[in-house]
């Protein structure tokens, strides 16, 4: 069986085009050969059905062979004709679609985002509030060698661009259409119910789980899709994300603080008055980024430290650091180790071709964000 009429098997031919090319009801035709009605697609005569009451009211083809093409021409012409009935009519016409409102850093931030730092709202608007007031059928597009089903305009703001609706059954609008910057809402219609809820309901974009949504609950809403709005915008200065960092600090005594925070994007900040640098990094891969910040801060203030020093080195145990002039130095061995002594120590040496080394391959913003906080 033909897949086109396999798809519409369940729905009958309840409107034809008469004889001067109007589409009209099966009950608004007399009875049989005498609807004097033709079939929207193939242009074939047809039947009227219409005084039985088992089964629902419809044409058939005069041949006995039914066009496969038949229900969707139908569907498509009744689209285009109901819904300008209904724009006209109506003093509210309502369309609906998600707008997105991104931060206002969104496209220049260097923090692991971890959602999407928007604000979604459904955005409804009644159209004829921004005096569009006139609608035609298959009128042309006004930059491209097209026509649209539906072209719904302003005569009393002609410069106000115009929305354009595409109705499809099978087979959609091509890309080069929909993407050619114009306003345009494609629709997908599968029965005479999609028609009358597009009516009653206005037109409301479809969500992006629709097939999921549409399987899983049984909803028959068309399928809507929007192209060439302004569904999103990079002004808002209310929204703001939780990071995680590591925070770096060096004092005078040349000791160096580390921890990991965690704090609001926007409020990354000093945290100690008294010291002399603070670096905060933002990554995921901290690997080794204690080598590169000692370095940093002793290029920066020449503060000798024992964690810079050649004999600082692993204890017996692999735990810890001890210096291993220790002796020489006299330096007890039970006592907690203070990494600022190097300021008095004589035997500091620090490896200077490492540092150059790993300040050279260190820190960098296209591996890392991060902010330095000076006094």
């Amino acid at each position: 069986m033909n897949p086109i009429k396999l798809k519409h098997s369940s729905h009958l031919l309840t409107y034809a085009i008469n004889a001067i090319g109007e589409l009209i009801h099966v009950d608004d035709v007399p009875t049989g050969n005498k609807c004097d009605c033709f079939c929207p697609a193939c242009k074939e005569p047809l039947i009227a059905k219409n005084q039985g009451t088992k089964r629902m009211h419809h044409f058939s083809h005069q041949s006995g062979t039914e066009c496969d093409h038949a229900i969707e021409s139908m569907l498509h012409i009744l689209a285009k004709e109901k819904i300008r009935e209904a724009f006209l009519s109506k003093s509210e016409f309502w369309i609906k679609f998600k707008h997105k409102s991104y931060c206002s850093h969104f496209e220049d931030c260097k923090f692991i985002r971890y959602s999407e730092c928007c604000k979604s709202e459904e955005r409804p608007i009644n159209i004829k509030e921004y005096y569009y007031d006139s609608c035609e059928q298959e009128m042309p597009y006004n930059n491209i060698n097209r026509r649209s089903d539906l072209k719904i305009y302003s005569s009393i703001k002609p410069n106000r661009p115009p929305i354009y609706l595409e109705f499809f059954v099978t087979h959609a609008s091509e890309l080069q259409k929909l993407h050619s910057g114009n306003k345009i809402i494609e629709i997908s219609i599968a029965s005479e119910e999609d028609i009358l809820q597009l009516i009653e309901n206005g037109i409301i974009e479809s969500d992006n789980n629709y097939d999921n949504k549409n399987k899983n609950s049984g909803n028959n809403s068309p399928k809507i899709s929007f192209y060439g709005f302004k569904k999103e915008d990079f002004k808002n200065n209310n929204i703001s994300n939780m990071i995680v960092f590591n925070r770096y600090i060096l004092y005078e005594s040349g000791k160096i603080y580390f921890n990991e925070e965690e704090c609001n994007c926007k409020k990354l900040a000093k945290s100690e008055p008294s010291s002399l640098l603070e670096i905060c990094i933002h990554t995921l891969d901290s690997f080794d980024l204690y080598e590169n910040i000692k370095y940093i801060f002793f290029q920066k203030f020449q503060i000798p430290n024992c964690s810079l020093c050649q004999n600082y080195v692993d204890s017996y145990n692999g735990i810890e650091k001890i210096c291993r002039l220790y002796k020489r130095l006299q330096i007890p061995r039970h006592v907690t180790f203070d990494t600022s002594r190097a300021k008095s120590c004589h035997s500091f040496s620090i490896n200077h071709e490492e540092m150059q080394y790993v300040l050279k391959n260190g820190l960098n913003e296209e591996k890392f964000f991060y902010n330095i906080f000076d006094r």
